[in-house]
């Protein structure tokens, strides 16, 4: 079967709208889809990724592996004993970085898509993007919050809830809400929470009505409490935000803050590389494009989170790895935007 790469796919905010979500997605490749699309089973099979994750037998090439008719010893492929490939169904293509046992329960899109189907019927969240990273082992899957939330300081932003799906390292997908900061373009996503809020494994009733029914029935509860958790979300974010805004930050103590996140001891003798991180962060402390001003605690906290969201300029790091890398609680910018905030809560 011809394997094929399928790419990154959008969800546009309005009718005629090519932009590839609200930013969250920036740089990442992909089509847009030609409308908006409500449903998250229907988005992902225009999305071509409405497949099947399967185990298919791992195999090795033995060079003695066979005998031919005249009882001579033979190279042949044989299969290992309890180890799998894990297989897209919709083209055969292999995206375990690894081999798994029979004990692995795979978790496709779709899956995900069933269990939270109420959050769909509830209305409180569409589809926003969907691609691959990782080489295809890890596949990405974002959501937009229908709601903004009521922030201090007149704050716009958006709201997500990104899934990481891994296949071959866990049968489990992990979502974590995420802010977007409209003005400077900024993924908060420690500030209010540093672990994921959401866990999605696979369930199987086989077949039995009255198991299917308790399914049901738990999962438009779990619909509930995902609603929950987002407003939560946001009381604590608007919380963030304020104690945040209380704290003068000078450009004197901005450095100071920076040398301590970065581990400078001496700024004059830095590496180059952490000299321009310095300054790089410094630079966003007052940004009127970035909507910083450079008095407060805030305007720090954003300088961080836009070198993290953003980059350097000339950095060969992937829009796909910088987004993993600020979303997932394991991550380098995640980690550097959770220091930050550690060490703003020692001014307060």
């Amino acid at each position: 079967m011809k394997k094929a790469t399928i790419s990154g796919y959008f969800n546009p905010r309005h009718e005629g709208d090519n932009y590839k979500g609200l930013g969250i997605n920036f740089g990442i490749e992909g089509a847009v889809a030609d409308r908006v699309i409500e449903g998250l089973p229907e988005f992902l099979a225009a999305a071509g990724r409405n497949y099947d994750i399967k185990k298919v037998p791992a195999g090795v090439f033995d060079p003695m592996g066979g005998m031919d008719d005249d009882g001579n010893m033979v190279p042949a492929w044989r299969e290992v004993e309890n180890q799998y490939h894990l297989a897209r169904s919709s083209d055969g293509s292999v995206v375990s970085p690894h081999t798994v046992t029979d004990q692995y329960a795979p978790l496709s899109l779709m899956d995900i898509a069933e269990e939270i189907q109420p959050w769909f019927d509830s209305g409180f969240v569409l589809p926003d993007g969907v691609y691959s990273t990782r080489g295809g082992s890890l596949e990405i899957l974002g959501l937009r919050v229908n709601d903004e939330g009521t922030l201090p300081n007149n704050e716009r932003f958006k709201h997500y809830v990104i899934f990481q799906n891994p296949h071959g390292s866990g049968g489990t997908a992990k979502g974590k809400i995420v802010s977007w900061r409209i003005v400077c373009q900024n993924t908060f996503a420690a500030a209010a929470g540093t672990r994921a809020e959401f866990a999605i494994t696979h369930r199987v009733a086989k077949g039995d009505h009255e198991a299917q029914r308790e399914i049901m029935t738990q999962r438009a509860q779990e619909a509930v409490t995902a609603w929950s958790t987002v407003q939560d979300h946001f009381k604590k974010m608007g919380e963030y935000i304020d104690r945040a805004l209380a704290i003068p930050v000078g450009v004197t103590e901005a450095e100071a803050l920076t040398d301590k996140l970065l581990g400078i001891a001496d700024a004059a003798k830095v590496s180059t590389r952490a000299k321009n991180r310095r300054e790089a962060i410094l630079k966003g402390f007052e940004n009127e494009t970035l909507g910083t001003y450079g008095r407060s605690a805030w305007d720090w906290l954003n300088a961080v989170t836009s070198f993290t969201s953003n980059g350097q300029e000339g950095s060969k790091v992937t829009a796909e790895a910088r987004l993993t890398r600020n979303v997932d609680p394991n991550g380098t910018g995640f980690k550097m935007e959770q220091k930050a905030e550690a060490i703003v809560a020692t001014l307060g």
